[in-house]
């Protein structure tokens, strides 16, 4: 018989991916190998888990002293945060878990890593920010924990675009209360286009016929601009920002650098350290 896991044994961990529907998620597949490279014998597994099962399953996983930690995904990373013991700052803020580790005490710990990883992502980039002049158009749940990072490196300005109303309100007072200040607004295409970074932390590129708000004749060369949507291939917005010349970052710098921050977490690495 070919041996598909030869150092599955005894002593191996598990990694539990939580979602409602499951058949999606590549966390499984992506982040085996990190783990594998680090030879750190834990192995992560996806499960179906709908949301009148939440509670017996995590019940079930926590007790398990052999559970490295558990991932969530939709529709669980809200109520997941509240079943936690201890919640990272970032995570405690949006009110939402993407990543748990079972700790030595047996007690689940809570971490977010949509905003952290994304800042890992930009590499080089993450200079831009400090004192940047920023507009995020997308306000939901990715979008609240890249605005809690931006708030955290120091940018002087954050405006922000969403179709609804509440979750600007949401990602602003978040973002205020972190900075003790007015950093971050809503903002509307009249006032115009002079920004240092931009960041699509929404679907528009993905998802039906609906463009970017920004003209692409805004997008000068000094630019960083960001497009998390951006996984498959490149967006109109990339597009455009390379043909301006402008820094660019996609999804899939958000995705590497999310996942070994997942790996690391659920490694027992501190959360924001990942596993190399």
């Amino acid at each position: 018989m070919k041996e598909t896991i030869p150092n599955l044994d005894g002593t191996s961990r598990i990694y539990a991916v939580f979602g409602d529907p499951i058949a999606q998620v590549q966390t499984p597949h992506l982040v085996n190998p990190i783990f594998s490279a680090a030879k750190t014998n834990i192995f992560a597994m996806p499960f179906h888990v709908t949301p009148e099962n939440f509670s017996a399953t995590w019940d079930a996983f926590a007790v398990m002293s052999n559970v490295a930690g558990i991932g969530v995904t939709v529709p669980h990373k809200v109520v997941a945060a509240e079943r936690c013991a201890t919640l990272t700052a970032t995570a405690r803020a949006v009110g939402a878990v993407n990543s748990i580790h079972r700790g030595q005490d047996g007690r689940m710990h809570g971490a977010l890593f949509d905003g952290v990883g994304f800042i890992h992502g930009l590499g080089d980039g993450k200079a831009a920010l400090k004192n940047a002049r920023v507009l995020m158009v997308g306000a939901g749940g990715a979008g609240r924990a890249i605005a809690y990072a931006l708030a955290e490196e120091g940018v002087s300005h954050l405006r922000l675009m969403d179709l609804d109303p509440a979750s600007i309100a949401f990602a602003k007072d978040l973002v205020n209360s972190f900075a003790g200040r007015d950093v971050a607004s809503g903002v509307f295409p009249s006032d115009g286009w002079d920004y240092d970074v931009v960041i699509n932390a929404s679907p528009i590129g993905i998802k039906g016929g609906s463009r970017f708000p920004m003209p692409e004749d805004s997008i000068r060369s000094s630019m960083l601009v960001a497009d998390i949507a951006s996984l498959a291939g490149e967006t109109e917005l990339l597009r455009a920002a390379r043909a301006a010349g402008a820094t660019i970052s996609d999804g899939n710098d958000m995705l590497s650098a999310q996942l070994r921050l997942i790996a690391g977490f659920a490694a027992g690495l501190p959360a924001g350290i990942p596993l190399e």
